[in-house]
């Protein structure tokens, strides 16, 4: 079972959904998934029993009951458990910041137990997940976690901005043009972008050009290597194949036969 559920008002300036995902099988764990860069944080809470995840060049870890998951910019594989049960809040690319106060830049790359973040709250809320009947009350207590730490800085709307321009132009813009639209030097331009999103504004735009490619092969499948490099902005194929392969450990035409 997959269901995605919005956010309250007051928290949709910051979460783009909750994404549930239930598995009732009789093997301990699925066959793993290739998960690639999406551009945005989450946080999961497993109310069944936790994921195996592996990152490029590690070892295999179980995920915590709650954990955080920075900003990803390469692959990782995940198993789901055959008795998966998991609520993960999408943050948007900017929108984790505004409840933990610290560098997001921290989270790059990681997946980390919140009991290392915030050990007493967390436990007070993994206690009131667990005892929920539903989901449904999970996510109230979620909602209410997270609308008690909410931060207010005047930096948000500036991000957002940002966030929507290169979002807008499909990851084919220059930082120094954002930084002129947002009025900010381009040194201070990144450092700010940095902060919230977790990654700085060419490592994101890449994410979400990358992305744009994959949402493009799938509307016209029949597209050539060449023209999805060439309506992507890339500056040949050499560049389109090293993109590819830093994000997802494969060549494009290797990467899109394993998606078939």
């Amino acid at each position: 079972m997959i269901d995605y559920i919005e956010p309250i008002k007051i928290l949709s300036k910051y979460i783009m959904n909750y994404f549930i995902v239930e598995t009732d099988n009789e093997i301990d764990f699925m066959p793993k998934e290739r998960v690639y860069p999406c551009g945005y944080a989450s946080m999961v809470f497993h109310y069944g029993s936790p994921s195996i995840f592996q990152k490029k060049d590690s070892g295999k870890n179980i995920e915590p009951n709650l954990v955080i998951c920075g900003q990803q910019t390469s692959y990782y594989d995940l198993s789901l458990s055959g008795k998966t049960g998991m609520i993960l809040i999408v943050f948007k690319p900017h929108g984790v910041k505004s409840f933990f106060n610290f560098p997001i830049t921290e989270l790059l790359n990681k997946n980390l137990s919140l009991h290392d973040l915030i050990n007493n709250e967390t436990n007070e809320l993994e206690d009131k997940l667990f005892n929920s009947p539903n989901n449904k009350q999970r996510i109230i207590h979620l909602e209410s976690f997270l609308i008690k730490r909410l931060i207010h800085n005047n930096e948000f709307e500036r991000v957002e901005h940002a966030v929507k321009m290169i979002e807008n132009f499909k990851g084919q813009i220059k930082a120094q043009d954002i930084a002129s639209e947002v009025c900010l030097g381009i040194k201070q331009f990144e450092r700010t972008f940095s902060k919230y999103v977790g990654i700085n504004p060419k490592k994101y735009a890449s994410i979400v050009r990358f992305q744009n490619v994959i949402q493009m092969k799938r509307k016209h499948d029949n597209s050539s290597m060449f023209q999805l490099a060439f309506d992507n902005g890339y500056y040949d194929q050499s560049h389109f194949i090293h993109d590819f392969k830093s994000l997802t450990g494969l060549t494009p035409k290797a990467f899109f036969i394993d998606k078939k």
